[in-house]
């Protein structure tokens, strides 16, 4: 696994935007991008959005990146990096 590009992104959340990091890694077959909240681990997406995983042990209050309003906004901007 190589870590390509690793960013800061703004999410708008329930109480207004959110920072969250996003990873971009590279496996050698697939592109895969890992989200972080305040150093937590929540989920990783592939490139064309699709949820590999998601860490159902997150805090209730990072939870809230699970809606798909939010998840939406994480697949627009990893597909305008891409």
């Amino acid at each position: 696994m190589e870590n390509l590009k690793t960013e800061q992104i703004k999410i708008m959340g329930n109480s207004g935007p959110e920072e969250y990091l996003l990873k971009e890694n590279d496996y050698g077959d697939a592109l895969v991008y890992d989200i972080f909240h305040k150093d937590h681990y929540l989920l990783t997406l592939s490139r064309d959005g699709s949820i590999l995983f998601m860490n159902f042990d997150a805090d209730e209050s990072e939870k809230g990146i699970f809606k798909l309003s939010q998840l939406n906004q994480f697949i627009t901007r990893i597909q305008d990096i891409s």
